[in-house]
């Protein structure tokens, strides 16, 4: 069922751009400054696209000779949509929404960063649920139906001998939606993402985490799990290999800064204006997830994220064909 969800977000996005396949998409061209362009997919607002603000504003951009113009979507597929019709060159991808496009036969590379799955499982601190034993019977409030959220929710639920099936999934959507959901107490728990349970804390509601994909208790998806990479098609790479080397190189920069505490300030004054909240929440986003990115992954890992979007056979998905692993200076 999830697999349907996903797979007809992407085939309903790619239709919407077909057009865009038979006109080509824009060229890259080097400027008389020097300065090559390149076209990429972003999410706007959102803290699992932070290495490329870094990147931008860092000048790791600019110091491989690259000149990024963004293009802001407001979803999943609509991003990968947009790369395969050629509206971009670049753009950052989940695995719920790329890997399903790669199965139907998509021509689609991932290139670093990956970002680790970025997910809690939390519950009000008065809501009489101490652990994960507890959810039989209630309701785990969930981004959607069938989403990542709900697998993440899914997996930790079973690796503490509970059935997921005695739990009741509620989509509540993400941030502004969820919140009201959790103060209300339309649902038990939550899934969120860091910066999601921060903006939970900071309008006031006390919260216990039950399992968290960073810090060791998320279980076997907080191990092997991926929120983000970033893709280009095969095509692209082959035509502009430098390119996309280049803005690997500055990628893998951006994502060294944010691993070094010593940008902690500066890394949470650029959380705090891209998300728009306070320099203390944006500090606690910054101390939770500033480890979360890398710049390689390996087949064991890619096997098991693809098995868990597509639910069958990896072998759909070959590692050597749909991951570059020496992308960019690598450091």
């Amino acid at each position: 069922m999830s697999r349907s969800r996903s797979t007809l977000a992407v085939v309903g996005a790619l239709v919407s751009v077909g057009a865009l396949v038979a006109c080509g998409g824009p060229e890259s061209a080097t400027a008389e400054d020097g300065f090559t362009s390149v076209t990429v997919g972003n999410m706007n607002s959102n803290s699992l696209t932070f290495p490329l603000l870094v990147a931008q504003e860092e000048g790791f951009f600019t110091d491989v000779g690259l000149r990024v113009d963004t293009v802001n979507s407001v979803s999943g597929p609509e991003l990968t949509a947009a790369l395969i019709g050629g509206t971009t060159q670049i753009a950052v991808g989940t695995p719920e929404n790329v890997m399903p496009a790669m199965a139907q036969g998509q021509d689609i590379l991932t290139i670093p960063p990956f970002g680790r799955l970025d997910m809690s499982l939390v519950t009000l601190a008065d809501s009489g649920i101490e652990d994960i034993s507890a959810l039989a019977g209630r309701q785990v409030g969930v981004v959607q139906r069938g989403s990542f959220s709900e697998k993440f929710a899914r997996s930790v639920i079973a690796d503490h001998g509970l059935d997921p099936d005695s739990v009741t999934y509620v989509a509540v959507g993400s941030g502004a939606t969820m919140e009201p959901a959790v103060r209300n107490r339309k649902v038990d728990a939550t899934v969120g993402a860091t910066s999601t349970v921060a903006l939970l804390e900071q309008h006031g509601l006390d919260v216990r985490t039950l399992a968290n994909s960073l810090d060791g208790t998320g279980g076997e998806a907080g191990t092997f799990g991926m929120q983000t990479m970033w893709t280009t098609t095969a095509p692209f790479q082959q035509q502009h290999p430098g390119i996309v080397d280049g803005f690997c190189t500055a990628m893998n920069r951006a994502g060294a800064w944010i691993a070094d505490d010593a940008n902690r300030d500066a890394g949470a004054q650029k959380l705090s204006t891209l998300l728009a909240v306070p320099q203390e929440t944006a500090e606690k986003i910054w101390d939770r997830t500033h480890l979360s990115w890398t710049y390689r992954i390996d087949q064991e890992k890619w096997d098991k994220v693809s098995a868990w979007v597509l639910e069958e056979n990896t072998s759909e998905l070959p590692y050597t064909d749909h991951v570059m692993t020496d992308c960019g200076e690598q450091l």
